[in-house]
Formats: structure tokens, sequence, C-alpha cells
């Protein structure tokens, strides 16, 4: 964990705006999972952004009101769960595809070589 430096009382107060590390990054990979839905590229990139956004929420939690963007690492959060239920969605399609165009490659290829026909 990071250890917060303690605050001072000497001189005027001024408020440092801290963005939370990871929030922005899991933000963008959960939009980038979703539009760009690549079988398992999608699935991965979403990953990624779920855990960076756990870590940014993790350490927003632990230190209450010290990162301005929490709200950034929850809808990266969100958009990375999404992402990876489209992910998945789309690796499945794009399994099942290759399944049945390999039963149809094997299936042309065990009808040709039984010599009836044409």
């Amino acid at each position: 964990m990071t250890q917060l430096p303690p605050p001072t009382q000497q001189g005027p107060m001024y408020v440092v705006s801290r963005e939370l590390p990871g929030a922005t990054a899991s933000m963008v990979l959960g939009i980038i999972s979703i539009v760009f839905n690549v079988p398992l590229v999608g699935l991965i990139l979403a990953y990624i952004g779920f855990q960076k956004a756990k870590e940014a929420k993790a350490l927003s939690d632990a230190h209450p009101g010290y990162y301005t963007n929490a709200g950034i690492a929850q809808a990266g959060y969100i958009l990375s769960i999404i992402g990876m239920c489209l992910g998945g969605f789309s690796t499945l399609c794009g399994c099942g595809y290759f399944a049945i165009a390999l039963i149809a490659v094997i299936g042309g290829v065990a009808g040709a070589g039984s010599g009836g026909g044409f």
C-alpha cells in the first residue's frame, strides 16, 4: 500500500488534484473492448481493464477523498464487465463458426472421396 504524506499545518492549504492511477486506463480499455469487439482480443482487453479498475477502486476505497476521479474507475469497471460479456459471446460465436466450417470441409472431403456421384 502507498503511504500518504502527513498533512502539514503551516501555510495556506492548497487543494491538489490527484488522479487515481489506472482509472483512465481501465475506462479506455473498457471502451476499446466494446467498440472493437474482435473474438478473444476484446475479451483480453476487457479483462485487463477490469483488473486495473479493481485495483483503482481498492486504492480509492483505502484513501477516501484523496483522489478526484473515482467515478472514472467505476465507469471503467462497468465498461470492462460489459466488454467481457460481449467478448465472451463473440469468442464463442467465433469458435462455433470455425467448428461449423471445419465440419463442412471434413464432410466435403469425405463426400468427394467416396467415389459416388457425378
